[in-house]
C-alpha cells in the first residue's frame, strides 16, 4: 500500500497511473480518490496521473482536531506530497473542495504548479454556501452516515442521474457505507469548506488556469466559479451543459468532462 509520509507527520494514501508530466488531482469533501475512476485512465494516456486521499479520507492520517483542516493545510500537504514523490512541479486539477486546495496551493507554492484547472469552485464561503454545507454537517455529527450520503448525493447529481439511475446510486450509496470515512474526517474537510476565503487573493495567481462550472450544479452553482475566472488574470472558464451538468460532471458526462479538459491540458504544456 503506496503511503507517503510528509514532515508534517500525516501519511497520505496515493497511486500513480501513466507517464510524462505530472498531474496531481485533489477530490471533494469526504471523497477518496477513487471518484477520480472516470478519468485516471484517460489522463494517464497522456500525463503521469497521481490521485490520492487528502487528510482525513481513506486510508490517510484523519487528524484529532477538525478544526486544523484548512484548504492552506491541505495545500501543504500537497505540496510536501509532491516532495515525497521528487517532483518539483506538477499540473494541478481539484474539484469542488479539491478546487480551493488548488487554488491555494497556486498561492502559497506557485513555483509547483504548472497549471490548476479548478473544477466546481468557489472564491469565498457567504452565508449561503455556509449554509448549505451545514446540512451535510448536522447527519455526520449525529453519526449518521447513511443520511449523509443521501444528501451529498442530492447536491453533487442531478434530478436526471437521481431519477435515471436508481441501481447505480444504490451502488455508490453501498460502497460509501461499506468502508465509510471518519467522521473527524469529514468534520475537517467541512470546516476547511466553510472557512475558505481566497477572493481577495486569486488575481495573485500567474499559472494558466481553467475553471469549469456545471449548469445543473445546486451544490457549488455556476455563479461561484463565474466570479472565480473573472478574478485570477487570463483565466479560461468553461460552463457544462445539459441535463446532467451537476457538481459532479466528471463522473454524470465522463467523456465530455475528459475531453475538455484533456484538450486544454494538452495545449499548456
Amino acid at each position: 500500500m503506496p503511503l507517503a509520509v510528509l514532515r508534517n507527520g500525516l501519511s497520505l494514501f496515493y497511486e500513480e497511473h501513466g507517464a510524462g508530466e505530472p498531474l496531481l488531482l485533489l477530490m471533494g469533501t469526504g471523497a477518496s480518490h477513487a471518484f477520480w475512476g472516470a478519468q485516471v485512465p484517460a489522463y494517464a494516456e497522456h500525463w503521469r496521473t497521481i490521485v490520492f486521499d487528502s487528510r482525513g479520507v481513506g486510508r490517510s492520517t484523519v487528524p484529532d482536531d477538525p478544526t486544523t483542516c484548512t484548504m492552506a493545510a491541505m495545500a501543504d500537504d500537497a505540496a510536501q506530497l509532491l516532495d515525497a514523490l521528487g517532483i518539483e512541479s506538477a499540473h494541478i486539477s481539484g474539484l469542488s473542495l479539491g478546487s480551493t486546495v488548488a487554488q491555494e496551493m497556486a498561492l502559497r507554492h506557485p513555483t509547483r504548479v504548472r497549471t490548476a484547472q479548478l473544477h466546481g469552485t468557489w472564491a469565498q464561503s457567504d452565508e449561503w454556501f455556509v449554509r448549505m454545507i451545514e446540512t451535510l454537517e448536522y447527519p455526520i455529527r449525529a453519526g449518521d452516515h447513511a443520511a449523509f450520503i443521501r444528501y451529498a448525493l442530492m447536491w453533487i447529481t442531478s434530478p436526471t442521474f437521481l431519477r435515471e439511475q436508481g441501481e447505480v446510486v444504490a451502488g455508490m450509496e453501498a460502497a460509501f457505507l461499506a468502508e465509510p470515512p471518519a467522521a473527524l474526517g469529514v468534520l475537517g474537510h467541512i470546516h476547511a469548506d466553510k472557512t475558505h476565503d481566497a477572493l481577495d487573493r486569486l488575481a495573485a495567481i500567474r499559472c494558466p488556469v481553467l475553471v469549469t462550472a456545471g449548469e445543473q450544479d445546486v451544490q457549488v452553482p455556476p455563479r461561484y466559479g463565474s466570479v472565480v475566472a473573472k478574478t485570477i488574470p487570463g483565466a479560461a472558464y468553461h460552463l457544462f451543459t445539459g441535463p446532467h451538468a451537476s457538481h459532479l460532471a466528471c463522473v454524470e458526462m465522463a467523456d465530455e468532462f475528459n475531453r475538455v479538459t484533456s484538450e486544454w491540458l494538452l495545449a499548456h504544456p
